[in-house]
Protein backbone atom coordinates (compact mmCIF):
# COMPACT_ATOMS: atom_id res chain seq x y z
CA UNK A 1 0.00 0.00 0.00
CA UNK A 2 1.29 3.43 -0.88
CA UNK A 3 2.13 6.07 1.68
CA UNK A 4 0.27 9.38 1.12
CA UNK A 5 1.52 11.17 -1.99
CA UNK A 6 3.33 14.40 -1.19
CA UNK A 7 1.48 16.97 -3.24
CA UNK A 8 -0.84 19.48 -1.63
CA UNK A 9 -2.67 19.36 1.68
CA UNK A 10 -5.93 19.02 -0.23
CA UNK A 11 -4.83 16.00 -2.21
CA UNK A 12 -3.32 14.36 0.87
CA UNK A 13 -6.59 14.95 2.71
CA UNK A 14 -8.58 13.44 -0.11
CA UNK A 15 -6.29 10.41 -0.27
CA UNK A 16 -6.59 9.88 3.47
CA UNK A 17 -10.37 10.19 3.36
CA UNK A 18 -10.57 7.73 0.50
CA UNK A 19 -8.54 5.16 2.43
CA UNK A 20 -10.77 5.57 5.48
CA UNK A 21 -13.96 5.37 3.43
CA UNK A 22 -12.66 2.27 1.67
CA UNK A 23 -11.97 0.55 4.97
CA UNK A 24 -15.34 1.53 6.39
CA UNK A 25 -17.40 0.53 3.36
CA UNK A 26 -15.42 -2.28 1.77
CA UNK A 27 -12.74 -3.49 4.17
CA UNK A 28 -10.25 -5.14 1.86
CA UNK A 29 -10.65 -5.42 -1.88
CA UNK A 30 -12.51 -8.59 -2.81
CA UNK A 31 -11.14 -11.33 -5.01
CA UNK A 32 -14.05 -10.90 -7.44
CA UNK A 33 -12.87 -9.94 -10.91
CA UNK A 34 -9.22 -10.26 -9.90
CA UNK A 35 -6.83 -12.94 -11.10
CA UNK A 36 -4.35 -14.65 -8.81
CA UNK A 37 -0.70 -14.53 -9.89
CA UNK A 38 1.54 -16.97 -7.99
CA UNK A 39 4.64 -15.74 -6.26
CA UNK A 40 8.08 -16.84 -7.35
CA UNK A 41 10.75 -16.05 -9.89
CA UNK A 42 9.80 -14.34 -13.15
CA UNK A 43 12.00 -13.40 -16.09
CA UNK A 44 11.33 -9.87 -17.33
CA UNK A 45 12.94 -7.63 -19.93
CA UNK A 46 14.68 -8.75 -23.12
CA UNK A 47 18.18 -9.04 -24.52
CA UNK A 48 17.27 -8.26 -28.12
CA UNK A 49 14.47 -5.70 -27.93
CA UNK A 50 14.26 -2.00 -27.04
CA UNK A 51 17.25 -0.64 -25.16
CA UNK A 52 15.19 0.43 -22.16
CA UNK A 53 13.87 -3.14 -21.78
CA UNK A 54 17.38 -4.63 -21.58
CA UNK A 55 18.74 -6.77 -20.07
CA UNK A 56 16.53 -9.77 -19.53
CA UNK A 57 16.71 -10.59 -15.83
CA UNK A 58 14.88 -12.37 -13.05
CA UNK A 59 12.80 -10.83 -10.28
CA UNK A 60 11.35 -12.45 -7.19
CA UNK A 61 7.71 -11.55 -6.55
CA UNK A 62 5.29 -12.28 -3.74
CA UNK A 63 1.89 -13.66 -4.80
CA UNK A 64 -0.60 -10.98 -5.79
CA UNK A 65 -3.91 -10.45 -7.54
CA UNK A 66 -4.57 -8.20 -10.52
CA UNK A 67 -7.78 -6.95 -12.11
CA UNK A 68 -9.00 -9.10 -14.98
CA UNK A 69 -9.85 -5.94 -16.93
CA UNK A 70 -8.98 -2.26 -16.96
CA UNK A 71 -11.00 0.05 -14.69
CA UNK A 72 -14.08 1.30 -16.53
CA UNK A 73 -15.87 4.64 -16.62
CA UNK A 74 -18.69 3.13 -14.56
CA UNK A 75 -16.26 2.02 -11.86
CA UNK A 76 -14.46 5.35 -11.80
CA UNK A 77 -17.79 7.20 -11.49
CA UNK A 78 -18.48 5.31 -8.27
CA UNK A 79 -15.18 6.59 -6.94
CA UNK A 80 -15.96 10.19 -7.99
CA UNK A 81 -19.22 9.96 -6.06
CA UNK A 82 -17.22 9.57 -2.83
CA UNK A 83 -15.44 12.92 -3.27
CA UNK A 84 -16.59 16.11 -1.57
CA UNK A 85 -18.03 17.50 -4.78
CA UNK A 86 -21.53 18.64 -5.77
CA UNK A 87 -22.54 18.51 -9.41
CA UNK A 88 -24.49 21.72 -10.08
CA UNK A 89 -24.58 21.79 -13.89
CA UNK A 90 -25.11 19.43 -16.79
CA UNK A 91 -22.32 18.83 -19.29
CA UNK A 92 -21.61 16.35 -22.03
CA UNK A 93 -18.53 14.19 -21.66
CA UNK A 94 -15.40 16.23 -22.31
CA UNK A 95 -17.22 19.53 -21.88
CA UNK A 96 -17.45 19.80 -18.08
CA UNK A 97 -16.15 23.06 -16.66
CA UNK A 98 -15.15 24.14 -13.13
CA UNK A 99 -18.38 26.08 -12.64
CA UNK A 100 -20.36 22.85 -13.16
CA UNK A 101 -19.15 21.45 -9.83
CA UNK A 102 -18.75 22.82 -6.33
CA UNK A 103 -17.02 21.69 -3.16
CA UNK A 104 -13.51 21.34 -1.72
CA UNK A 105 -12.53 18.51 -4.06
CA UNK A 106 -13.80 20.13 -7.26
CA UNK A 107 -10.29 21.37 -8.02
CA UNK A 108 -9.20 17.76 -8.47
CA UNK A 109 -11.36 17.26 -11.56
CA UNK A 110 -9.70 19.76 -13.91
CA UNK A 111 -6.18 20.64 -14.97
CA UNK A 112 -6.08 24.27 -13.84
CA UNK A 113 -2.53 24.18 -12.54
CA UNK A 114 -3.46 24.60 -8.89
CA UNK A 115 -3.57 20.92 -7.93
CA UNK A 116 -2.53 17.71 -9.67
CA UNK A 117 -5.97 16.51 -10.76
CA UNK A 118 -7.39 13.03 -10.38
CA UNK A 119 -9.00 13.22 -13.80
CA UNK A 120 -9.40 15.89 -16.48
CA UNK A 121 -13.14 16.01 -17.08
CA UNK A 122 -12.81 19.02 -19.35
CA UNK A 123 -10.64 17.17 -21.85
CA UNK A 124 -12.43 16.23 -25.06
CA UNK A 125 -11.27 12.61 -24.68
CA UNK A 126 -12.89 12.16 -21.25
CA UNK A 127 -15.95 9.91 -21.30
CA UNK A 128 -17.64 10.94 -18.06
CA UNK A 129 -20.51 13.42 -18.21
CA UNK A 130 -22.52 15.46 -15.69
CA UNK A 131 -26.27 14.98 -15.61
CA UNK A 132 -29.07 15.45 -13.05
CA UNK A 133 -26.60 16.33 -10.29
CA UNK A 134 -24.51 13.21 -10.87
CA UNK A 135 -21.40 11.93 -12.62
CA UNK A 136 -22.43 9.50 -15.36
CA UNK A 137 -20.56 7.52 -18.01
CA UNK A 138 -21.09 8.89 -21.50
CA UNK A 139 -23.66 6.96 -23.49
CA UNK A 140 -22.07 3.88 -24.99
CA UNK A 141 -18.90 4.16 -22.89
CA UNK A 142 -19.95 2.70 -19.53
CA UNK A 143 -17.78 -0.38 -20.00
CA UNK A 144 -14.87 1.32 -21.77
CA UNK A 145 -11.67 1.78 -19.79
CA UNK A 146 -11.64 5.20 -18.13
CA UNK A 147 -9.59 7.78 -20.03
CA UNK A 148 -8.01 11.04 -18.81
CA UNK A 149 -7.38 9.73 -15.28
CA UNK A 150 -3.98 10.93 -14.09
CA UNK A 151 -1.49 8.73 -12.26
CA UNK A 152 -2.69 10.39 -9.06
CA UNK A 153 -6.26 9.49 -9.93
CA UNK A 154 -5.28 5.89 -10.60
CA UNK A 155 -3.49 5.68 -7.24
CA UNK A 156 -6.46 7.24 -5.42
CA UNK A 157 -8.99 4.96 -7.10
CA UNK A 158 -7.04 1.84 -6.23
CA UNK A 159 -6.71 3.00 -2.63
CA UNK A 160 -10.45 3.52 -2.49
CA UNK A 161 -10.80 -0.08 -3.60
CA UNK A 162 -8.44 -1.19 -0.83
CA UNK A 163 -5.92 -2.07 -3.53
CA UNK A 164 -2.93 -0.44 -5.28
CA UNK A 165 -1.38 -0.02 -8.68
CA UNK A 166 0.77 -2.94 -9.82
CA UNK A 167 4.49 -2.42 -10.13
CA UNK A 168 5.79 -2.76 -13.67
CA UNK A 169 7.45 -6.03 -12.64
CA UNK A 170 4.12 -7.40 -11.43
CA UNK A 171 2.40 -6.17 -14.57
CA UNK A 172 4.99 -7.89 -16.76
CA UNK A 173 4.82 -11.09 -14.72
CA UNK A 174 1.04 -11.18 -15.13
CA UNK A 175 1.37 -10.57 -18.86
CA UNK A 176 4.24 -13.00 -19.53
CA UNK A 177 3.64 -15.78 -17.04
CA UNK A 178 6.35 -18.19 -15.95
CA UNK A 179 6.92 -19.24 -19.57
CA UNK A 180 7.93 -15.71 -20.61
CA UNK A 181 5.33 -15.07 -23.32
CA UNK A 182 6.12 -12.39 -25.92
CA UNK A 183 2.47 -11.32 -25.94
CA UNK A 184 -0.13 -11.94 -23.24
CA UNK A 185 -1.72 -14.75 -25.30
CA UNK A 186 1.54 -16.37 -26.41
CA UNK A 187 4.15 -15.78 -29.09
CA UNK A 188 1.92 -15.35 -32.17
CA UNK A 189 1.80 -11.77 -33.50
CA UNK A 190 -1.08 -9.38 -32.72
CA UNK A 191 -4.26 -9.58 -34.80
CA UNK A 192 -7.55 -7.66 -34.54
CA UNK A 193 -9.03 -10.77 -32.90
CA UNK A 194 -6.47 -10.56 -30.09
CA UNK A 195 -6.02 -6.84 -29.44
CA UNK A 196 -7.51 -3.40 -30.07
CA UNK A 197 -4.76 -1.44 -31.86
CA UNK A 198 -4.00 0.81 -34.84
CA UNK A 199 -7.23 2.78 -34.41
CA UNK A 200 -8.15 6.44 -34.80
CA UNK A 201 -8.51 8.84 -31.88
CA UNK A 202 -11.19 7.73 -29.44
CA UNK A 203 -11.81 4.37 -31.14
CA UNK A 204 -11.08 2.16 -28.14
CA UNK A 205 -13.51 -0.59 -27.15
CA UNK A 206 -15.25 -1.94 -24.03
CA UNK A 207 -12.98 -4.00 -21.81
CA UNK A 208 -12.76 -7.75 -22.20
CA UNK A 209 -13.96 -7.90 -25.82
CA UNK A 210 -10.93 -9.81 -27.07
CA UNK A 211 -10.90 -13.14 -25.17
CA UNK A 212 -8.45 -14.56 -27.71
CA UNK A 213 -5.97 -11.96 -26.47
CA UNK A 214 -6.32 -12.73 -22.76
CA UNK A 215 -3.61 -14.49 -20.82
CA UNK A 216 -4.12 -18.19 -20.05
CA UNK A 217 -4.87 -17.08 -16.49
CA UNK A 218 -7.70 -14.79 -17.66
CA UNK A 219 -6.27 -11.26 -17.63
CA UNK A 220 -7.68 -9.24 -20.54
CA UNK A 221 -6.49 -6.30 -22.65
CA UNK A 222 -2.87 -6.29 -21.53
CA UNK A 223 -1.93 -5.48 -25.13
CA UNK A 224 -3.74 -2.70 -26.95
CA UNK A 225 -6.92 -0.84 -26.02
CA UNK A 226 -5.48 1.52 -23.37
CA UNK A 227 -1.95 1.55 -22.01
CA UNK A 228 -1.85 1.25 -18.22
CA UNK A 229 -0.28 3.18 -15.37
CA UNK A 230 2.01 1.29 -13.01
CA UNK A 231 3.44 2.33 -9.66
CA UNK A 232 7.00 2.42 -11.01
CA UNK A 233 9.18 5.39 -11.90
CA UNK A 234 10.57 5.21 -15.43
CA UNK A 235 14.16 4.20 -14.73
CA UNK A 236 16.61 1.85 -16.49
CA UNK A 237 16.54 -1.90 -16.14
CA UNK A 238 17.41 -4.13 -14.37
CA UNK A 239 14.41 -3.67 -12.09
CA UNK A 240 15.06 -3.36 -8.38
CA UNK A 241 12.16 -2.64 -6.07
CA UNK A 242 14.47 -1.23 -3.38
CA UNK A 243 16.35 1.37 -5.45
CA UNK A 244 13.76 4.17 -5.12
CA UNK A 245 11.75 3.51 -8.27
CA UNK A 246 8.76 2.43 -6.16
CA UNK A 247 8.84 5.59 -4.03
CA UNK A 248 5.31 7.03 -4.39
CA UNK A 249 6.48 10.49 -3.36
CA UNK A 250 9.31 10.83 -5.87
CA UNK A 251 8.95 13.15 -8.83
CA UNK A 252 9.16 11.81 -12.35
CA UNK A 253 7.32 9.93 -15.04
CA UNK A 254 5.81 6.55 -14.24
CA UNK A 255 6.03 3.52 -16.48
CA UNK A 256 3.02 2.69 -18.62
CA UNK A 257 2.59 -0.77 -20.08
CA UNK A 258 0.75 -2.63 -22.80
CA UNK A 259 0.85 -0.42 -25.86
CA UNK A 260 -2.45 1.22 -26.80
CA UNK A 261 -5.03 1.65 -29.53
CA UNK A 262 -3.72 4.83 -31.18
CA UNK A 263 -0.03 5.60 -30.53
CA UNK A 264 2.01 2.53 -29.56
CA UNK A 265 0.45 0.10 -32.00
CA UNK A 266 3.22 -1.78 -33.82
CA UNK A 267 3.80 -5.45 -32.88
CA UNK A 268 7.01 -4.62 -31.01
CA UNK A 269 5.12 -2.01 -28.95
CA UNK A 270 2.41 -4.50 -27.96
CA UNK A 271 4.84 -6.96 -26.40
CA UNK A 272 4.79 -7.88 -22.74
CA UNK A 273 8.18 -6.22 -22.18
CA UNK A 274 7.59 -2.89 -23.98
CA UNK A 275 7.95 -0.05 -21.45
CA UNK A 276 8.63 3.11 -23.50
CA UNK A 277 5.00 4.16 -23.74
CA UNK A 278 4.04 7.45 -25.34
CA UNK A 279 3.50 10.38 -22.93
CA UNK A 280 3.89 9.33 -19.28
CA UNK A 281 3.38 12.65 -17.47
CA UNK A 282 1.77 11.78 -14.13
CA UNK A 283 -0.03 15.08 -13.56
CA UNK A 284 -2.03 14.89 -16.79
CA UNK A 285 -4.75 12.63 -18.09
CA UNK A 286 -4.25 10.95 -21.44
CA UNK A 287 -6.60 9.66 -24.13
CA UNK A 288 -4.61 6.44 -24.44
CA UNK A 289 -3.76 5.57 -20.80
CA UNK A 290 -5.96 3.76 -18.31
CA UNK A 291 -5.13 1.45 -15.43
CA UNK A 292 -6.02 -1.63 -13.44
CA UNK A 293 -5.49 -2.37 -9.76
CA UNK A 294 -3.51 -5.05 -7.96
CA UNK A 295 -3.60 -6.33 -4.40
CA UNK A 296 -1.41 -8.38 -2.12
CA UNK A 297 -2.69 -11.91 -1.78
Amino acid sequence: MFEPIKTSKLLRSVAGGIVLLSLLLFGHTTAADMVFIPGGTYRIGTDDGPSDARPAHEVQLAPFRIDATEVTNTQFVRFLETLNVRVVGDAQAGRARPNDVQGPDAVLLFDDGAEPPLIELDDSDARIALSASRFVPASGFANHAVTEATWYGAVAYCRWRGARLPSEAEWEAAARGREGRIYPWGDAPPTPARAVFARTRGAHEPVGRRPAGATPEGVHDLSGNLAEWTSTLYRPYPYRADDGRENPNADGERVTRGGDYVFDTSPNQLTTFFRAGYSRAVEHGHRHIGFRCAADD
